[in-house]
C-alpha cells in the first residue's frame, strides 16, 4: 500500500508507531526476538505468540489487502498487538531486568499517546468504513454507520440465561459478523478485549464487563444476524 493511499486512521497509527520505534529503547523491540542470537532457547516454550514492533508496522501497512494473510484491519488489533509486543517481554523478563524496565517505559508511553489519539483514529476509521461499505450498491450498512446511528437507551440488566444466549449466539456469527461484534466492543469499551495468549487469532470478551446498554444492542445485532443468515442458507 502506498503513502498515498493509507487510509488516514492506518497513518495515524504509523505515527505512533514511528515515536515507540524511534524512543531510545525503542531498538530491543523493533524485530522478530531471535532466541538462538540471544541465548535464550526457552523463550518459545514460555512466550508462545511473539510480537515486536516491526511486524505490526508490517501487518498495519498490509491493511485492506486481502492477499496478505498477515494483517491488521482495524484500531483494535493494532492496539492488542502492540501490547502484546511489550507484555511479552514484561512475562519473559523479571521485573529487575532491563529489558523489562524498557518494556514497561514503552508500554506506558503506548498508552498515553492511544488514550489521547484514540478517539479520533476510532472517528476516521468508523468514516473511512463508512464510506468502503456505501461504494458497492447494495452492501449491508457498515459497522460505523450503524453506531453513529445506534441506540442504546435500553440498558435493562441482562440475566445469567441471557447473558449465555448471547454468548452461545455470538459463536454462532460468521467471521466477518463475529469482527463486527467484536469493533462495537471496543468503541464502546475497548478495555473489554484483551489478547487471548493460547490463540493469537482469538480475542477474550468477559461479558459480565459489558455494560447493560451495550449487551442490549449487541443482543439485537446478532439476533438479526443470524435471522439474515439463517435466510441466505434456507
Amino acid at each position: 500500500m502506498s503513502e498515498g493511499k493509507k487510509a488516514e486512521w492506518v497513518r495515524k497509527c504509523l505515527s505512533i508507531l514511528k515515536a515507540l520505534k524511534n524512543h531510545k529503547h525503542g531498538w530491543v523491540f523493533n524485530e522478530p526476538v531471535d532466541p538462538i542470537k540471544l541465548g535464550i532457547p526457552d523463550y518459545f516454550q514460555i512466550i508462545k505468540h511473539p510480537m515486536d514492533l516491526g511486524t505490526v508496522k508490517m501487518m498495519l501497512e498490509n491493511a485492506g489487502n486481502p492477499d496478505e494473510d498477515k494483517r491488521i484491519d482495524n484500531p483494535g488489533d493494532f492496539e492488542l498487538n502492540v501490547l502484546r509486543t511489550f507484555e511479552n517481554a514484561m512475562t519473559y523478563n523479571p521485573a529487575t531486568h532491563d529489558v523489562h524496565i524498557m518494556a514497561k517505559t514503552l508500554k506506558e508511553m503506548f498508552v498515553g499517546k492511544w488514550d489521547a489519539s484514540k478517539q479520533g483514529i476510532l472517528d476516521k476509521y468508523r468514516v473511512e468504513l463508512s464510506g468502503a461499505s456505501s461504494a458497492g450498491a447494495g452492501d449491508a450498512p457498515s459497522v460505523g454507520k450503524r453506531l453513529a446511528e445506534a441506540d442504546f437507551s435500553d440498558d435493562r440488566p441482562m440475566t445469567y440465561e441471557e447473558k449465555r444466549e448471547l454468548s452461545a449466539n455470538m459463536n454462532k456469527l460468521p467471521g466477518k459478523k463475529l469482527g463486527s461484534v467484536v469493533q462495537i466492543i471496543h468503541d464502546r469499551n475497548h478495555k473489554i478485549l484483551q489478547p487471548n495468549h493460547d490463540d493469537p487469532d482469538e480475542i477474550e470478551i468477559d461479558i459480565d464487563k459489558i455494560d447493560d446498554a451495550t449487551l442490549r444492542y449487541l443482543d439485537t445485532f446478532v439476533k438479526e444476524a443470524l435471522a439474515k443468515k439463517k435466510k441466505k442458507t434456507g
